[in-house]
């Protein structure tokens, strides 16, 4: 996002920087939630919008910023062919259940052409990759220590990938969590949390000051989370 005129954004950052990626014309009051300080911010966001890092923060590193992206479920790369376009449109989708059943139903057809043929066990790879690493990302999630956005992570796969092993692990690990009194308690403190972040607007100096001095109690109230760790980690930040 930039606030500069668009001849500035189309010199600077397309025509000399060659930027591939989207960038959207924006007034500053548009983003006055973020709070952000000086030009350029950069925040890093993984696969479900969760902040990463914000700009006080260390720029993540390349090998962390790899390792998020294995979470990143985009659509595979397919030929601009309108035949390919119902393919393409479950990948957007990611009706991953009616997906697999497409691949399945056209890959069965003896009278497939070569060309469609390659294409369609391509995408069966991919698949089953991405599957596979959905596999490893609930395993994962269920060591923690943040297990309250682990729980929404493990909902979303349980939700996205219905009908697949994937799911039932994602719906064990839930179990798990809600059978375990610690666990649970993390849970708490991780949207206690969030709910004291979205109660102030930390670009208004007041509510900043205010923010603080209730992640340093809120630190003190829950020394032994994760959640209580990680306001901690805000406050000193600021120092």
């Amino acid at each position: 996002m930039s606030d500069e005129a668009e001849s500035a954004i189309q010199s600077v950052f397309i025509d000399k920087i060659g930027a591939k990626y989207p960038i959207v014309k924006v007034d500053a009051k548009d983003v006055a939630g973020y709070g952000i300080k000086f030009y350029p911010s950069l925040y890093c966001l993984d696969a479900d919008g969760n902040v990463v890092s914000v700009p006080d923060d260390r720029e993540p590193s390349e090998a962390r910023i790899e390792e998020l992206l294995k979470n990143v479920t985009l659509a595979p790369k397919l030929p601009a062919e309108a035949r390919y376009e119902p393919l393409r449109a479950l990948w957007n989708k990611k009706d991953y259940a009616k997906l697999r059943d497409h691949l399945a139903q056209m890959l069965a057809q003896p009278n497939l052409d070569a060309a469609m043929r390659e294409v369609y066990e391509g995408q069966q790879k991919v698949l089953d990759q991405k599957v596979a690493a959905q596999q490893q990302r609930v395993a994962k999630l269920g060591e923690g220590p943040d297990f309250f956005t682990a729980s929404a992570q493990l909902a979303k796969i349980e939700k996205e990938w219905k009908g697949f092993p994937v799911a039932a692990e994602a719906r064990a690990q839930l179990t798990r969590f809600a059978g375990d009194a610690p666990i649970r308690q993390e849970i708490a403190a991780g949207k206690a949390l969030q709910k004291l972040l979205d109660s102030y607007d930390p670009s208004k100096q007041a509510q900043a000051r205010k923010l603080l001095e209730e992640l340093a109690r809120f630190a003190k109230k829950h020394p032994d989370t994760y959640a209580g760790q990680q306001a901690a980690k805000m406050v000193a930040q600021e120092k």
